[in-house]
């Protein structure tokens, strides 16, 4: 079984990089430190990254998280907890610290037409969340994880958020938008 889990992950991580979402990741330290030193946009433009994905948020402390647009699909009979429909989310988690990160110090806050919804883990698939992740990401180094959220069948506004640990500010947006 973890063979085949190992061969699922491989091959949704070769889908994604084909199709061009591998390249959040592949940005240089100064692009990225550029696009953290860009103006604060306003509420609409913000509004606007949120719901077509693939924005960048800083963590604080050297670590940003790049964030793909939202994936639609049907989980397994293996998913927990059972959801109809589950949107996902590819996240690349960057070190550019000078300490060690640990990915389970994340936690993500997520509505769907403005009610709580929760995590869904599908190993199967490949979803196995920050949890799921490994222990730490080294200085310079980045990580790549998938999180998805149970959602009704039927299309449905979505919002997520993610708080670090450490922080002590309130969540930080990283969807909003129709799925």
């Amino acid at each position: 079984m973890p063979v085949v889990r190992l061969a699922v992950a491989a091959c949704v991580l070769l889908v994604l990089t084909a199709c061009g979402a591998g390249h959040a990741a592949d940005n240089d330290s100064d692009s990225v430190r550029q696009s953290l030193r860009t103006p604060a946009p306003t509420a609409a433009a913000e509004r606007s990254d949120l719901a077509s994905g693939g924005l960048v948020r800083s963590l604080g402390e050297g670590i940003t998280l790049a964030v793909s647009a939202p994936t639609s699909f049907t989980p397994t009979d293996t998913a927990y907890p059972r959801a109809a429909r589950a949107v996902a989310f590819e996240l690349v988690i960057d070190n550019r610290s000078d300490t060690v990160y640990r990915p389970a110090q994340l936690s993500f806050v997520a509505t769907a037409d403005g009610v709580a919804t929760d995590q869904v883990i599908d190993s199967t698939q490949g979803y196995t969340g920050v949890v799921g992740a490994i222990d730490e990401v080294r200085p310079s180094e980045n990580l790549r994880v998938a999180v998805a959220f149970g959602v009704p069948s039927a299309p449905c506004t979505v919002r997520v958020a993610v708080r670090p640990a450490s922080s002590a500010t309130s969540a930080i947006p990283i969807f909003d938008g129709k799925v």
